[in-house]
């Protein structure tokens, strides 16, 4: 019998898209390998990932390891399960909370949101005690991360200011200090920045930077995004002067968050060189690898500004194959945005592709909307540079819908720009749904 090379592509359509298979999948993409008889672009070898082979030998050579990853998060479930059944037969409503949110955690480590947003409820039925009510604050953070994980932005807010009233009830500091920032976080997530500011702002008022611990950290780093997308840029360097100062000695990965946070405001003041240098002191950080590969997508930029697109693409390059190597899938959207902008840059006619691509990504492993409004808002531009009006019309007005659908204001106001620069003005009804 003759065997024909399966695609990738064909081999994702084939496999069911269910929970008990998420990890097949993924390990389907790092199983893959280039198809050496395909050129991509400019008569270059480019193993691009609608181009990789599936290979089943190397896939059925994982099943034993994956079917014991999925054994090993049940029997954690199970177990963490029977042992809040126990604190409740001692009557400790509080412990038995703890070990349900373990359980949650066990599911939510491995994306299973749904699940884990089970635990947590039950958590916090348990938890609701009314004199030690940590395990109904713990819980409620809990499905707070959950719903900002899922996109649901109102149940998320809701959820970490009911966690922040607890923790003031109980006198936690630290309880507290997470659900400013939680709620900080939730009003980033929607370009919401002032709103965004004055709750990390809660936050540092009761998270002194003496001693210093992560979550000044990121507090010190979240007030230096808001600046910096605010338009203040010292403001933002001043916070993120403090947040790396008090990063010194709480390890690398907490260093190398501020590094990339240095990068993007380099960016910002239009000094490439200078982002650069933070972000390859990001890339020599030890970080997993899923930041890894945002971190090499985010140097792309400033090699691309200081007009070293071979490097740019040869970076973005890296990052995709890290990116399926360490199945880091949520990453990818991200790096063929940077592939799509080195290759627009060289003049490739073939630049779209990734654009392409990163949509369906996005569409095959149900990715948030997010991402989708920014592949379209690029894929726009990229459309719109070649004159192509009407194809950036439509993907511009597709972003700005879903931008607006999320309650991203900054980046459904700059979409509009963008149409209105081309001729093409949002209506009136769309716009009043962004300010």
């Amino acid at each position: 019998m003759t065997q024909r090379a399966l695609k990738v592509d064909a081999a994702l359509k084939a496999i069911p898209e269910t929970d008990d298979l998420a990890h097949l999948r993924d390990a389907l993409l790092s199983a893959s390998r280039a198809d050496s008889g395909l050129a991509w672009g400019s008569a270059e070898d480019y193993p691009a990932l609608n181009t990789r082979l599936a290979d089943p030998a190397a896939l059925e050579s994982q099943v034993q390891a994956l079917a014991e990853r999925v054994r090993r998060r049940v029997e954690r479930v199970m177990r963490h399960t029977v042992h809040a059944l126990a604190a409740l037969e001692r009557g400790e409503a509080a412990q038995a909370a703890r070990h349900l949110v373990d359980a949650g955690e066990a599911e939510e480590g491995e994306r299973r949101l749904e699940q884990a947003r089970e635990f947590y409820e039950r958590a916090l039925d348990i938890g609701r005690k009314p004199r030690d009510r940590r395990g109904e604050g713990l819980a409620l953070r809990r499905l707070g991360r959950v719903a900002r994980a899922l996109g649901q932005w109102e149940t998320a807010a809701r959820r970490y200011q009911e966690s922040l009233d607890v923790a003031i009830a109980q006198r936690d500091d630290v309880g507290a200090v997470v659900a400013c920032q939680g709620l900080g976080n939730v009003h980033v997530d929607q370009s919401r920045w002032s709103e965004a500011r004055a709750w990390y702002l809660r936050g540092v008022e009761r998270c002194p930077a003496r001693p210093p611990t992560a979550e000044y950290v990121h507090l010190c780093v979240g007030l230096s995004v808001v600046e910096r997308r605010l338009g203040d840029l010292d403001a933002a360097a001043e916070w993120l002067a403090r947040g790396e100062q008090a990063a010194a000695g709480l390890g690398d990965g907490l260093m190398a968050y501020v590094d990339h946070a240095w990068g993007r405001l380099h960016l910002a003041r239009d000094e490439a060189s200078d982002a650069e240098l933070a972000f390859r002191r990001a890339l020599g950080r030890e970080v997993d690898p899923a930041t890894r590969v945002a971190f090499m997508a985010g140097l792309s930029e400033p090699l691309l500004r200081q007009g070293r697109a071979r490097e740019a693409l040869a970076v973005a390059r890296d990052a995709e194959a890290l990116a399926i190597h360490a199945r880091a899938v949520t990453r990818l959207p991200d790096v063929y945005r940077a592939l799509g902008a080195a290759a627009a840059e060289r003049g490739d006619a073939d630049a779209y592709l990734f654009y392409e691509k990163a949509l369906e990504v996005c569409r095959d492993h149900r990715l948030p909307a997010y991402e989708v409004a920014a592949t379209q808002q690029h894929y726009g531009r990229l459309q719109a540079r070649r004159g192509e009006h009407e194809a950036a019309d439509a993907r511009l007005r597709e972003a700005h819908r879903l931008y607006t659908g999320l309650g991203a204001r900054t980046e459904a106001d700059e979409v509009a720009q963008e149409l209105g620069r081309m001729g093409a003005a949002v209506n009136d009804n769309e716009q009043g749904r962004t300010e």
